[in-house]
């Protein structure tokens, strides 16, 4: 039986950096501790560039995006599973990584996503060399106005 990590999510206010620590959780989650990851923004996308160390460190794959689901921010482990860059994954969108056939689902599962704060789930993800990826995600809205992030594992 597999575990997957819990992250917990602080600020130094001696170094004044986000830092996200995984943990061991039960078996097939994953709960980051989304709370203080929202207070280390403190309400500012801009402030994504103090949480990027973090996310780098973390395990999953993270993929942060504004209210039109477009990339504003990913780790290297989300430029691993996709096979595209860092500067291409930002200049796309959710659909753009949506295998054709899933447009509809993710329509969907995005209206929802927005009214209830939270989801998580399976979806399938379309690689750069076109092949697609089974994923689990666990996704939180508004970790500043108008930003969202996204956790993946396969």
């Amino acid at each position: 039986m597999s575990t997957t990590p819990v992250v917990i999510f602080w600020w130094c206010a001696a170094c004044g950096s986000i830092w996200g620590v995984p943990t061991q959780a039960m078996p097939h989650t994953f709960d980051p501790d989304v709370e203080r990851l929202r207070a280390a923004l403190q309400g500012d996308a801009a402030r994504l560039d103090h949480v990027a160390p973090a996310l780098e460190r973390i395990a999953a794959s993270i993929f942060i995006t504004d209210d039109s689901a477009r990339y504003v921010a990913v780790n290297k482990k989300a430029c691993e599973l996709t096979g595209y860059s860092r500067a291409e994954l930002l200049r796309k969108t959710i659909v753009d990584l949506t295998p054709p056939h899933a447009i509809e689902v993710y329509e969907r599962l995005w209206d929802s996503f927005v009214r209830t704060m939270k989801q998580h789930g399976f979806f399938k993800i379309k690689r750069k060399d076109g092949s697609v990826v089974d994923v689990k995600y666990c996704a939180y809205t508004d970790l500043a106005p108008g930003i969202h992030i996204a956790f993946i594992t396969t």
